[in-house]
């Protein structure tokens, strides 16, 4: 009885090293790679990933099942990224995908973009499918959980930046991250007592921001291209801007035509004075702080890109030196073959 009794316990004793063994070998080698946990995956299919791409032994995905149970990995695998070794025990792999991801998806937002734009470059970081994010984009009851003002929808509130994401997050996380980056920047810009906050309110501010951050090739000009469309709004003079027309259009490379400057849209600020109902872009910070600040020292009414490669314009107070400006700009224009974006 004793001999059998001390059999059983030495089996055990000899099975629970090799499992111990088992779990805890190899040592983890190799180098360290990012490594992301995809939504829906489950333990049983991690265990067999990581057993065909070698990073545990081939016979373990049981193993690591196993000891998922054991600490506790099945009811809390996460989605994200994780650091995980080219080579290493079933242990060391259930420990790491224990413990908290990583954001791990970059994505960079340059100013000036439309929604349509950051839908694409989204979908090409693997942050958001840019069908679901476009049409988010334009879903007034979603500007309105989000705290947005206007009625045109997320357009101008996504503040250009760069991003970093786990991957599980929805589109309106995305949009929610964006928009509060905007807050951020809007509350280190803002200025609530200047007078084009006072007449346009902040949601006409922020179409302002966008308009400028298209003209403004050269940021230092941001200013002055919003004190001109400041003077103007005050004047009632078309703002003129080709941008808001091409925003209409959907036209954002290539020439205008004659029939493009005369398409009746609200956008149209060639045809209607005043703002158009909603940003035409996402402006940065220097954008937001010149519409806040406009520059309105030089009185100036008018402004021409230069046409020389300095990607500046010149401005003008009056309809004759505009046109004088503009025969210099086609002047530059003939003698460097360099013509304004």
């Amino acid at each position: 009885m004793k001999r059998a009794l001390a059999t059983t316990i030495a089996a055990a004793l000899v099975a629970s090293g090799v499992a111990g063994y088992a779990v805890t070998t190899p040592a983890a080698s190799g180098p360290v790679s990012v490594w992301r946990l995809t939504p829906g995956e489950t333990v049983r299919g991690v265990s067999v990933r990581l057993a065909r791409e070698g990073r545990i032994p081939s016979w373990s995905p049981a193993a690591f099942r196993i000891v998922s149970r054991v600490r506790g990995l099945d009811k809390r695998l996460r989605p994200g990224f994780y650091r995980l070794h080219e080579r290493m025990s079933v242990w060391t792999a259930v420990g790491i995908l224990t413990g908290p991801a990583r954001p791990g998806l970059k994505a960079t937002l340059p100013e000036g973009r439309t929604c349509q734009d950051l839908s694409g470059i989204l979908q090409r970081a693997q942050v958001a499918d840019s069908a679901s994010f476009a049409a988010l984009c334009k879903d007034t009851a979603v500007a309105r959980r989000l705290g947005i003002p206007g009625s045109t929808g997320l357009e101008g509130y996504l503040f250009p930046d760069t991003y970093l994401f786990d991957g599980t997050e929805k589109p309106i996380d995305v949009a929610r991250a964006m928009y509060r980056r905007h807050q951020q920047v809007m509350s280190e810009v803002a200025d609530s007592l200047s007078p084009v906050v006072r007449s346009l309110g902040w949601h006409g501010t922020v179409t302002l921001a966008s308009i400028v951050e298209r003209e403004a090739a050269v940021r230092s000009e941001a200013p002055r291209i919003a004190g001109v469309f400041w003077l103007r709004l005050q004047q009632q003079i078309p703002l003129g801007a080709d941008p808001t027309v091409r925003y209409a259009l959907g036209k954002f490379t290539g020439s205008l035509t004659k029939s493009d400057l005369a398409l009746n849209s609200p956008y149209n600020s060639r045809l209607y004075a005043g703002l158009p109902p909603g940003p035409i872009a996402n402006p940065g910070r220097e954008a937001l702080k010149a519409a806040f600040r406009p520059d309105t020292q030089g009185g100036w009414l008018y402004f021409v890109a230069k046409d020389d490669g300095s990607r500046e314009h010149y401005f003008g107070r009056d309809l004759n030196q505009h046109v004088r400006f503009k025969n210099q700009a086609a002047h530059n224009r003939n003698k460097s073959g360099v013509m304004a974006p």
